[in-house]
């Protein structure tokens, strides 16, 4: 009798407190007993979401490290077949000592080339975290070097198409949903099948064609990253220091040294490139957000937020479209990688001095160094792209245990 009243007092007091968790506290006065503890699951406070996001990110970075380790690795397993004669070949300055027999042999002793493998294997990591991939065989130059040259130019491109991208997609993925089988879907899919089956070639060669068909009314070139008399003063201006290069990117610097000119001309010359990319690498983007927004349009909670008065409109912003953000997320990552090798297309047709451009020509030239130097950067690339896509993760959803 006392037991069960003094059950029911307790779930009493329980219920009109709000508490759904906690130790239950049996036979008052004599002994203290755990009855349950109940399993619900707590929201993430502030303080918790904190600590488990610098667990995440710790873990995340620690990850990384064996990872990056593990492509330096495959890079020497690529090349350690070849015979020390033409590795030493990659940290050779001049041609000349190539054909110096007592120079060659003292310095493939020097490198360490006719040593065991696992020291080799050592000596090519400690290279490679110096940033010391040898010197290019074609130009001479430290192959690191060229890399981080022609990085800005890439970085650029990636910098003003990959926001219009994500937004585009994101902005038309939306659109189709709300409007399924109607005629803006229709032509959100129509205008992906468009982006997906034409070349990136035959489009960029289009708009090259038509850019040059309108130079006398709009006296403008297409190709190129400056127009010639721009580049000129602008080469000037850096060899008599009155111009500060602060990032490599010409738009960017062009605004910190207060040279709209400048800027606009670099900006028009990136228009083109960034309307093909838009077209043809968003257009994947688009139709995972269609289709995660139609799954999700179709599932109960959304069915109840429309039974209580949600408009589907309401009901895609507010709830459907941060339930689908993780897919949308994860292509965004992809795309992002993906976007550093292939640009090579875009970088050629429009003859801009980037990082696919430069890896295409070093490929051509069987410039080794230079080659392996592009696969060590784009493979870095991606492992940090996915350890912030991992992150950011949390922020969206964090039930996602990783």
């Amino acid at each position: 009798m006392n037991w069960h009243f003094g059950t029911h007092l307790l779930r009493r007091r329980l219920v009109q407190s709000g508490r759904r968790q906690g130790e239950i506290l049996l036979h008052e006065g004599l002994e203290l007993e755990t009855l349950k503890r109940a399993r619900v699951r707590r929201p993430y406070g502030r303080d918790v979401r904190k600590m488990g996001l610098k667990k995440l990110i710790a873990k995340r970075v620690l990850l990384t490290i064996p990872t990056i380790l593990g492509v330096i690795t495959l890079l020497f397993v690529a090349i350690s077949p070849l015979p020390p004669t033409t590795r030493v070949a990659f940290f050779l300055k001049n041609e000349r000592e190539y054909y110096d027999t007592v120079f060659l042999k003292r310095r493939i002793h020097i490198l360490g080339l006719d040593r065991p493998i696992p020291v080799q294997w050592f000596e090519w990591v400690v290279k490679v975290a110096h940033f010391d991939f040898g010197v290019s065989m074609s130009s001479g130059a430290p192959a690191m070097g060229l890399v981080l040259n022609s990085l800005p130019t890439t970085l650029e491109l990636i910098l003003y198409s990959a926001p219009c991208i994500i937004l585009s997609a994101l902005w038309l993925g939306t659109k189709a949903a709300l409007n399924h089988n109607k005629p803006v879907d229709h032509a959100a899919r129509i205008a992906a099948t468009l982006g997906t089956t034409f070349p990136v070639f035959l489009l960029a060669g289009l708009l090259v064609t038509a850019a040059w068909l309108s130079y006398p009314q709009l006296h403008f070139t297409p190709v190129g990253s400056l127009t010639r008399e721009v580049r000129i003063g602008f080469i000037h201006r850096i060899q008599n220091g009155t111009f500060s290069q602060y990032t490599g990117m010409t738009t960017i610097d062009a605004l910190l040294n207060g040279d709209m000119p400048l800027f606009l001309d670099a900006a028009a010359h990136l228009v083109l490139p960034v309307l093909l990319l838009v077209f043809t690498q968003g257009v994947a983007l688009m139709r995972v957000t269609r289709s995660s927004l139609i799954e999700e349009l179709g599932k109960q909670y959304i069915t109840s937020a429309r039974a209580k008065g949600l408009t589907k409109k309401h009901a895609v912003y507010r709830h459907a479209r941060k339930n689908a953000s993780v897919s949308i997320m994860t292509l965004s990552g992809l795309l992002l990688g993906n976007m550093l090798t292939g640009l090579v297309v875009v970088e050629r047709v429009f003859v801009l001095p980037g990082f696919g451009n430069l890896a295409v020509s070093a490929a051509q030239r069987l410039d080794v160094p230079v080659v392996v130097a592009c696969s060590a950067c784009v493979a870095i690339a991606f492992v940090l792209i996915n350890m912030i896509v991992d992150i950011l993760y949390r922020f969206l959803d964090p039930r996602i245990r990783l």
